[in-house]
């Protein structure tokens, strides 16, 4: 966890506490089902009260947590699950906002990554309820006009948004639903060969807190979080307490500047400059070049579709995540 985020937390381990456990039926071919339970009954052990809820429908967890009255709010899921219980917290027009917390049961887990906690869900929940809450940072993108969307970790464009669009396209069918459930690393490595062998970006331009950044980029990832993927980090020394994003820009659309950007995230290393650029800033707008060709995007690992221009902004402190006690004590 960033050092600056140590700063801002809050002991919530000691004390009765009352939790809300949200999870998808389905997720885990039904294993979730069992896995809250598992957590409930933990908590209820150590003395807290425990509501156990399922989700019934897309939006379902954003309602949930938009109108909690717990004083923690836990999401067992992925990224993308997280950032719909975020969105129900900062859309809340009333009451104290509860910590939230992630019981990793997804792909990527970047957040639960980002905080220090373990990946098994009920190791998580156990870390957590003796653990603290940390200020952090979101940020909002709107797209061609659209609702504002919340994210916590990151917004990429280009290459890896066109990767998990080919990955989302594939989970839908038979072999690569099946794929995804026995290996998602597997399907994650095809989509990305894939994607590289097609490569073809629409250029976009950049402006930053008012400047221009780029001009013609053809691949960018605005990091909130120190962490991208799986130990990956597009903008190591990232952090969600600073109050700025970090901005990891690519201009030239060749296989080896794909490969030099992933081979630098993997070791967690800022890269050469002939082969990324990098800035911070708090507000930033992509402008596709030609209109006729907008670009993919995603957020968290969710893609997002097409868009020909995205504003984005940064709410510093918006939200109060728990995170690894072992990760403030170092």
């Amino acid at each position: 966890m960033p050092s600056a985020m140590r700063t801002a937390m809050t002991d919530r381990s000691t004390g009765a506490v009352r939790y809300t456990v949200v999870y998808n039926p389905i997720a885990g071919s039904g294993r979730s089902v069992g896995v809250a339970a598992s957590v409930g009954a933990m908590l209820e052990a150590r003395g807290h009260s425990v509501e156990l809820r399922a989700s019934e429908r897309a939006g379902h967890i954003a309602e949930l947590s938009a109108s909690s009255g717990a004083d923690r709010f836990l999401v067992l899921g992925g990224d993308g699950s997280l950032r719909e219980a975020a969105a129900g917290l900062l859309a809340r027009s009333s009451g104290p906002q509860p910590e939230l917390g992630i019981l990793p049961f997804g792909t990527g887990n970047v957040v639960a990554r980002e905080l220090g906690l373990p990946l098994d869900p009920v190791r998580a929940a156990e870390v957590m309820e003796a653990s603290f809450a940390v200020a952090f940072d979101v940020g909002w993108a709107t797209a061609d006009g659209r609702e504002p969307e919340v994210f916590l970790a990151m917004l990429g464009i280009g290459y890896d948004a066109a990767v998990a669009a080919r990955i989302g396209r594939s989970r839908a069918t038979r072999f690569g639903g099946a794929l995804y459930k026995r290996s998602a690393a597997s399907l994650y490595a095809l989509a990305g060969v894939r994607e590289l062998l097609a490569l073809s970006p629409p250029r976009f331009r950049v402006t930053l807190d008012g400047s221009s950044a780029g001009e013609r980029a053809v691949a960018a990832v605005l990091s909130n979080t120190e962490t991208y993927g799986k130990g990956m980090s597009m903008s190591p020394g990232a952090s969600a307490a600073d109050g700025l994003f970090d901005l990891h820009l690519r201009s030239s659309a060749s296989p080896l500047v794909e490969a030099v950007a992933l081979t630098s995230a993997q070791l967690r290393w800022r890269g050469p400059t002939w082969a990324c650029q990098r800035s911070q800033g708090r507000a930033v707008v992509f402008t596709s070049v030609l209109a006729e060709r907008p670009f993919a995007w995603q957020l968290d690992g969710d893609p997002m579709g097409l868009a020909r221009e995205i504003t984005v902004t940064l709410q510093p402190a918006a939200l109060r995540l728990i995170g690894a006690l072992a990760c403030a004590a170092k």
